[in-house]
């Protein structure tokens, strides 16, 4: 079992919630997580089985009754009538860590949650696998550039484009490089089609539309939204595509990255980036198999980009580091007109980190030189992130960081 970061954090509020909510995609393992972490004597239930659902559904005073807390309910999302009768059951025992739920669709769960749980629960996002957990340091601190000397990578550029493809879902780890197709499609057809028909009723697209809708998705990761592109391409309208985005969203499939939009800043284009949320999923669905198949694929690129921006957002939000997170793009003017660009921006506290991402192994300091579009009094250390052989530096405030050290 790989150690998760997020433990200790579910732990550390379960002490103070009498609820916690775990949410994330479909086999991120958020259940085999919270069983790990289960004490003695706490209740498993999951909604997947039709009976349980049934009676969570029709008399949820008896689904209480079968199953007593402390109690952990998947997939809760499949049965809003239980949120009532959690609520009686919490505002009558002032004891902590009462009930776990999960669930992998996580607007309708917040609604439910918001209209009857409100200051009774504690939310947690679980993700695919990071790369400091398959390292085996799960407790690696969220990244914030900073240099203390020359650190060689801990993944050669070989071992890191493999995880680049392998993605981060825990039981693709286990299973053979040939069945691993084989599985995407399964995840595909029967977790994520299967619960979003499930939960939103006849979307009007089958398995193999709804695939060909992903597969065009992800050849525009890293890429700013175009619904209207989209949908001619889907042959879908753009209203559809928005709902099938906005979905996909939900489930934790991919990650929109809001465009910077700070009052100091002028001519930005205020359309989100989308971003696979697992690399894995997104090779899969264009195809690329391996490394020789990622190094020669002409999305590579942004392909790595997605990585190590779900990386690094990955990364804070494991560690309850609850910075804001962006991309910069402004149009320029003048001799060199164009548009300045900056993959990610992390700010916190007003101080705002510029991060410029290359697959590349030898980078210079003229790949940081929309940097400066950032004002000096909110510009904290910029970063490369790169397929550099070591940790170094470029210049006094422009670290050159290998992605797998994030």
């Amino acid at each position: 079992m790989i150690e998760r970061t997020i433990s200790r954090r579910i732990l550390s509020l379960s002490d103070d919630f009498k609820v916690l909510l775990v949410t994330g995609a479909r086999q991120v393992g958020k259940t085999t997580l919270l069983k790990m972490l289960c004490e003695n004597g706490r209740t498993y239930i999951t909604l997947d089985d039709k009976s349980s659902l049934d009676l969570a559904k029709t008399d949820p005073e008896a689904f209480f009754l079968l199953n007593p807390v402390p109690c952990m309910i998947d997939e809760v999302q499949r049965a809003p009538e239980l949120m009532i009768k959690i609520k009686e059951i919490v505002d009558s025992d002032n004891r902590k860590n009462q009930i776990w739920l999960t669930g992998s669709q996580k607007p309708r769960l917040i609604r439910h949650i918001s209209e009857t749980l409100a200051g009774r629960v504690a939310e947690i996002d679980v993700f695919p696998l990071s790369q400091a957990e398959k390292q085996g340091d799960p407790y690696r601190l969220s990244f914030y550039p900073s240099f203390d000397g020359r650190e060689a990578a801990l993944w050669d550029y070989k071992e890191t484009i493999e995880n680049v493809v392998l993605g981060g879902y825990p039981e693709l780890q286990y299973i053979k490089k040939a069945n691993r197709a084989d599985w995407f499609h399964s995840y595909i057809s029967t977790y994520l089609l299967g619960d979003i028909l499930y939960e939103e009723g006849d979307i009007g697209i089958g398995i193999t539309d709804f695939r060909h809708f992903l597969m065009i998705l992800a050849a525009r990761t890293a890429e700013p939204v175009n619904y209207s592109a989209i949908a001619a391409e889907s042959g879908l309208t753009a209203y559809k595509a928005k709902i099938l985005v906005s979905l996909l969203v939900s489930y934790g499939i991919i990650y929109l990255l809001p465009a910077y939009a700070g009052n100091t800043l002028k001519s930005l284009t205020k359309t989100p980036r989308m971003h696979f949320t697992d690399t894995g999923l997104c090779c899969n669905l264009l195809g690329i198999e391996d490394v020789d198949g990622f190094i020669k694929h002409p999305l590579s690129g942004r392909i790595f980009e997605s990585y190590v921006v779900g990386e690094v957002v990955r990364n804070a939000v494991n560690n309850a580091d609850f910075a804001s997170f962006y991309y910069y793009r402004e149009e320029t003017k003048g001799k060199g007109s164009g548009q300045a660009e900056i993959d990610l921006l992390k700010e916190k506290n007003g101080i705002i980190y510029p991060i410029e991402i290359k697959m590349n192994a030898s980078p210079v300091s003229r790949m940081a030189k929309w940097f400066s579009s950032i004002p000096e009094d909110r510009r904290g250390m910029g970063t490369i992130i790169c397929m550099n052989k070591e940790k170094t530096l470029l210049g006094k405030d422009l670290l050159v960081l290998p992605a797998s050290m994030i």
